[in-house]
C-alpha cells in the first residue's frame, strides 16, 4: 500500500473530506436559529396553538439533525470500503443536497389543515431522522461507504430508514412551495436516493457477506 493509499484510509483523509459537509450543516443550523426563536416567540405567546408548537419542534429537530451530523461526520469511523466511481458519488452528493433548490422556490400560501399536514410530516421527519441517525451513529456518511454494519433498531424493519423518515420531510417541505417546480425537484431527490441505496448495497455486500442474509429477510425501506 502506497503512502497516499494510507493516508486516504485514515481518519485525517477522512476529517478533510468532511469539512465541507460540517461548514454547510453549520452554516444550515445558523441560518436556522432566526425562524427558531420566532416559532419560540409563537409558542410562548400561543402556547396552547397545536401549530405553532409542531412549527417549534419541527424546525428544533432539524437543529438537532444538522449539529448531530456535525458531530458524527467528526467522529465517525475510517471507511473499511468505498464506493469506486464518479456516479455512486454524483448521487450521494446530489441526493442529500439538490432539495434545497425547493427552499429558493416561491412559497404557496396553504389552508389549515394543509399546513398542519405538511408540519406533521416536518415533525415526524426530522424527529424520525434525527433518532434513526443517533443509531447509525460512527456508521454515518453521505457517499455510499462501508464503516460498519447497523442491522439493530429501525434498520430491522427497513434496510434504509433515515431514507424514508427524509422522503416525508421532503414531502413536508414540498407542499409548502411553487408547483410543479417543488414536485419535480423532489422527484429527482427521490430518483437520486434509491440510486443511492444501490451504490450503497453493492459497498456494504462486498465488505460484509453477511449482509446478504440481512437483505434477504428486511426490505429495503420497509414496505418495498
Amino acid at each position: 500500500m502506497t503512502d497516499l493509499q494510507e493516508f486516504r484510509r485514515g481518519k485525517l483523509y477522512d476529517l478533510i473530506a468532511g469539512l465541507p459537509l460540517i461548514l454547510w450543516f453549520g452554516y444550515s443550523t445558523v441560518q436556522l436559529r432566526p425562524n427558531l426563536a420566532a416559532d419560540a416567540r409563537a409558542v410562548l405567546m400561543q402556547p396552547d396553538s397545536l401549530l405553532a408548537n409542531m412549527r417549534f419542534f419541527a424546525l428544533f429537530a432539524a437543529v438537532a439533525f444538522n449539529l448531530l451530523l456535525i458531530y458524527l461526520i467528526v467522529v465517525r469511523t475510517e471507511p473499511v470500503s468505498r464506493s469506486p466511481g464518479v456516479l455512486p458519488r454524483l448521487c450521494g452528493f446530489a441526493g442529500t443536497f439538490l432539495g434545497v433548490g425547493i427552499l429558493h422556490l416561491k412559497p404557496v400560501s396553504l389552508s389549515l389543515p394543509w399546513q398542519m399536514v405538511a408540519v406533521a410530516l416536518l415533525l415526524v421527519g426530522g424527529l424520525g431522522s434525527a433518532v434513526v441517525l443517533a443509531r447509525l451513529g460512527k456508521s454515518f456518511s453521505i457517499m455510499p461507504e462501508a464503516r460498519s454494519l447497523v442491522t439493530s433498531g429501525p434498520y430491522r424493519w427497513a434496510r434504509h430508514p433515515l431514507y424514508v423518515l427524509e422522503f416525508l420531510t421532503l414531502l413536508g417541505t414540498t407542499i409548502q412551495f411553487a408547483q410543479p417546480w417543488a414536485a419535480m425537484l423532489a422527484l429527482g431527490v427521490t430518483v437520486l436516493q434509491v440510486l443511492r441505496t444501490v451504490f450503497e448495497e453493492r459497498v456494504l455486500r462486498a465488505a460484509y457477506p453477511e449482509y446478504e442474509s440481512y437483505r434477504a429477510r428486511v426490505k429495503r425501506f420497509g414496505i418495498v
